[in-house]
């Protein structure tokens, strides 16, 4: 069953979801931000990216430079996985769930 997007209620036009699409630029603040988080971590998780789309590509670039630990989470190798410390490999759906259970193991 396909549904309608939703729509404004004060002028009947289709409400944006908030996300970018493809060829938008980044909002600067929220740029901004997330380029000061990454400078500063001590460990990126990357998950599910082909790591081509840039500028956000090169957040796992600055982080590695910045001493963290990356980490990525993807079904396949990506161009992320040459700058990764910790590659595990499969579905965000499966792998992400089995390291908050090991997390979760390791604190007890």
């Amino acid at each position: 069953m396909e549904r309608e997007p939703a729509r404004c209620h004060r002028c009947g036009g289709y409400l944006r979801p908030d996300v970018v699409w493809f060829g938008e630029m980044l909002p600067a603040e929220a740029v901004e931000r997330a380029w000061n988080a990454v400078a500063e971590c001590d460990v990126l998780l990357v998950v599910g990216t082909s790591g081509l789309v840039w500028p956000a590509a090169e957040l796992p670039h600055l982080a590695k430079r910045g001493g963290a630990t990356v980490i990525e989470v993807n079904p396949v190798a990506s161009e992320v996985t040459p700058v990764a410390d910790i590659f595990l490999p499969g579905p965000a759906g499966e792998v992400l769930p089995a390291i908050v259970a090991g997390m979760a193991a390791g604190q007890g």
